[in-house]
């Protein structure tokens, strides 16, 4: 990759603080420009095939290949500004006299509601660990002889880590990587609430409802019977949530739970573990909670991305009306 880029992603890792998959996004989003102005020969510009010497008509040319490879307009949004982030960093380091991604405007994106769940039905997926008849698939110290284990092996389900797992993701509003990334020692003893670090390695506090603290002392019994069997592990007696191996859980671990559940639940569509963050603030904003309070709950910088909750909540209502009514 072009050595600008690479300094320029040290540069967000290293001053500005990103968090590991902040800087892997930018970097396959400039690995797209990168490959698109090594396909493309010397550019039209002085200074010959550098991605930092591209003009705005190019970078607009760039944008409009991407467009006809099949990238959605959210996604080459995405991209033009990790591209605009970059030359604002060239800007201001001297590497260029001006920024050519500062024309380019971002393209019109279709208003999408988020997915999401209304209470009731957030409450009877969490529920569904409980009620699954399978039990612990993997025995802590299985080894498959000759082969890596599977993801269904490695995240086998368990049904006190699943229930606490599912309350914990709806009820605290977390993203995925919040609560992956959850130890022991970010949260309280009476397990009312955790300290989690999110984008820009913020850290906010959040809070388990009655029905997660109950699940998460539950299974924390059985995540310490599970560590006693193992070998010693740092890693994994410091993680709140493991997996069947006594490894800490990962995001892909959670994804896969997740879709076990809604997958062969009756009445869920496959569910991603943000649908179960979007379900949270819709519930909050539905029963009266402040946006503002929603806002400082999620981590969202701008209160504008917390306010299209409220017309989730109100194409909801609309949703549950024809849904119910008998001349809906």
């Amino acid at each position: 990759m072009n050595r600008h880029f690479e300094e320029y992603l040290e540069y967000l890792s290293g001053v500005r603080n990103l968090s590991r998959n902040t800087v892997e996004s930018y970097r396959r989003d400039l690995a797209l420009l990168d490959r698109w102005v090594s396909s493309n020969g010397k550019t039209a510009s002085a200074c010959g095939p550098d991605a930092l010497c591209v003009t705005t008509g190019e970078l607009r040319l760039f944008v409009s290949d991407l467009g006809s490879e099949g990238y959605e307009s959210s996604s080459l949004n995405r991209i033009l500004a990790s591209v605009r982030g970059f030359f604002r960093y060239a800007v201001h380091f001297g590497l260029r006299a001006d920024n050519p991604a500062s024309a380019i405007r971002n393209l019109k994106v279709p208003k999408k509601l988020p997915q999401f769940l209304f209470a009731e039905e957030a409450e009877r997926l969490c529920a569904l660990p409980a009620a699954s008849p399978k039990t612990l698939a993997v025995s802590p110290n299985m080894r498959t002889a000759g082969k890596a284990p599977s993801i269904e092996r490695s995240h086998s389900l368990w049904p006190a880590r699943d229930c606490a797992l599912l309350a914990a993701l709806y009820t605290s509003g977390c993203r995925v990587s919040e609560i992956a990334g959850l130890t022991m020692r970010d949260i309280e003893r009476d397990l009312s609430s955790a300290v989690v670090r999110g984008k820009g390695n913020k850290e906010r506090r959040v809070f388990f409802a009655k029905d997660a603290r109950k699940a998460l002392a539950e299974y924390l019994p059985e995540r310490a019977a599970l560590i006693g069997r193992m070998q010693e592990n740092p890693a994994a007696k410091a993680a709140l949530f493991l997996s069947s191996r006594g490894n800490p859980l990962s995001v892909r671990g959670v994804q896969f739970i997740l879709a076990h559940y809604t997958d062969a639940a009756e009445g869920f569509k496959h569910l991603s573990p943000h649908a179960l963050r979007h379900s949270f603030a819709t519930t909050m904003i539905s029963r009266g909670a402040d946006i503002r309070v929603v806002q400082e709950l999620l981590g969202h910088s701008s209160i504008s991305t917390t306010q299209r909750y409220t017309h989730v909540t109100g194409e909801g209502l609309k949703r549950l009306y024809h849904r119910a009514h008998p001349h809906g």
